[in-house]
């Protein structure tokens, strides 16, 4: 890896520290995470169905909506892949340690 891509990875997790990257995630967090594409997909259906639901919707309102539900979604996606980055490096620093999805409080 060059040194400057390296540089801007350092900083960027610099960021994310000084932003409290550096804190557990939450429930839904960790949710987000395991599934980053329902997130999206969902996201985006409801911004298409928000902007075509309406009575008197036009064709253009629909394509309109499938653009930006579209782009709403990436950018959700990309959220949510960031977010299983942010924790594997907590996993890899030790900072965090994942209990299993069928784990109960209870029982332990």
């Amino acid at each position: 890896m060059p040194k400057i891509l390296r540089a801007l990875v350092r900083g960027f997790w610099a960021l994310d520290r000084y932003a409290g990257g550096n804190q557990p995630p939450t429930r839904l967090q960790r949710f987000v995470a395991r599934h980053p594409l329902v997130l999206a997909v969902a996201i985006g259906l409801l911004f298409l169905a928000l902007v075509a639901a309406p009575p008197g919707t036009q064709t253009v309102d629909v394509e309109v909506g499938i653009v930006f539900g579209a782009l709403l979604g990436l950018t959700y996606y990309l959220t949510a892949i960031y977010e299983r980055a942010r924790q594997r490096r907590l996993i890899r620093q030790g900072l965090w340690e994942p209990t299993s999805p069928s784990a109960n409080p209870a029982e332990q």
